[in-house]
């Protein structure tokens, strides 16, 4: 992402982008969502009058996937630049009360700079005071050795929780649960979830999956690790050595 700067909100993005560990990044994300639900945010909506007690946004469809976003803005100069080129008004109004009057719907925070979505379960889970959880990116160096076996720890309601999910998400085709180690002494140990994943779609399994195992009781003993390919692609060997919990 660009570097930004201006705002507080602005700013608590930026920390919650430069953050690199995980404690980091906790906190880093969750100020910038207590500050989002409480910052002044602008939307647009279409210039014609809307039914009585109602308002309409607009909205439109994202080209990488199809997907229909309504978007919102960290300041007025960023909806001004895209008010001037269509016929689109301009309201403001707390975070929280967007996310209220727009339940349902899938947003995305400065479309033209940050592409932040927010999915309508993590909508719901901001406006009920839940975390929305963490992830991080990593590589796996090409040379990089890793042992993998069964889950050794619980995974019962991992996997329910998960099974739930995807089954309202038909994007993902099948999912894969193996346990890895790596590292000199094979120390770092962790759960492997591989999800195969239709294009466009990755960004939004990620985000609710995280979602999903921030509420998974009792919490894992392990820390989650996703991988996602596409139906198209090889599926990896490793997930031959673990568990297929979802799909065919």
């Amino acid at each position: 992402m660009p570097k930004v700067a201006g705002s507080p909100l602005d700013a608590l993005f930026e920390a919650a982008r430069v953050a690199s560990t995980p404690a980091d990044i906790m906190d880093a994300e969750q100020a910038f969502y207590k500050a989002l639900m409480e910052a002044t945010v602008y939307a647009h909506v279409p210039t014609e009058p809307a039914p009585p007690d109602r308002i309409r946004f607009v909205q439109f469809i994202r080209p990488d996937n199809g997907q229909t976003v309504l978007p919102f803005f960290s300041d007025r100069e960023q909806a001004e630049v895209v008010a001037a080129a269509g016929k689109v008004m301009i309201v403001a109004m707390a975070g929280r009360r967007l996310f209220e009057l727009t339940r349902g719907a899938t947003l995305m925070l400065n479309p033209n700079r940050d592409q932040l979505t927010f999915y309508p379960p993590e909508i719901g889970a901001l406006l009920e005071g839940r975390p929305l959880g963490v992830f991080s990116k990593e590589t796996l160096g090409a040379n990089e050795q890793v042992g993998v076996c069964l889950p050794s720890v619980p995974t019962d309601a991992l996997v329910l929780a998960l099974r739930a999910l995807y089954e309202r998400e038909p994007s993902v085709r099948a999912g894969y649960l193996v346990e890895a180690h790596r590292g000199p002494d094979d120390s770092d140990v962790f759960l492997l979830l591989t999800l195969v994943v239709t294009k466009g779609n990755t960004e939004r399994i990620v985000q609710l999956t995280t979602l999903e195992l921030s509420s998974v009781s009792p919490p894992l003993a392990l820390p989650v690790t996703m991988m996602c390919v596409l139906p198209d692609e090889p599926l990896p060997e490793l997930c031959h050595h673990g568990i297929q919990f979802y799909g065919t």
